[in-house]
């Protein structure tokens, strides 16, 4: 009985480890020169805002200069309605959020910065957010 609680508790740490450190996407496209960390959307009033929060490669910064825009799967350019930058321990940390229509969140969404793409969202339909709540996201299948 001790060998089956041992290794069950070894599968869940296991498990954890692999959930926690775990990249948000697999492949990143290095033009963008930043990858995502995660993503936090909260519904408000049938709208919802979606904050992205960044992590610049080690040596390479975030170009201002460059247009910052998610894609929708529509077609759609939505620039952020909020911007955040700091820098943390040698790397740059932007932060951006988005206002966009639940029609916006219905198909595949694109994160167009410093002239690279990154997948911010791969799965169709809404995602499931409890009442007046929000939820954060550390992996693109939302």
């Amino acid at each position: 009985m001790q060998k089956i609680l041992v290794l069950a508790v070894l599968g869940a740490a296991c498990f954890a480890a692999w959930a926690w450190l775990r990249p948000y996407a697999w492949q990143v496209d290095p033009a963008a020169r930043c990858k995502i960390e995660g993503v936090a959307v909260s519904e408000d009033h049938g709208y919802y805002w979606v904050e992205v929060f960044l992590k610049t490669n080690e040596g390479e910064g975030f170009d201002p200069t460059r247009a910052v825009k998610i894609e929708t799967a529509a077609g759609r350019e939505i620039k952020p309605a909020d911007f955040h930058y700091a820098a943390q321990a040698g790397s740059e940390r932007p932060r951006l959020k988005f206002w966009l229509e639940s029609a916006d969140l219905v198909g595949r969404l694109e994160l167009c910065i410093n002239g690279g793409k990154l997948v911010l969202k791969s799965n169709e339909g809404l995602p499931q957010i409890a009442r007046a709540g929000n939820r954060r996201f550390t992996t693109h299948h939302w």
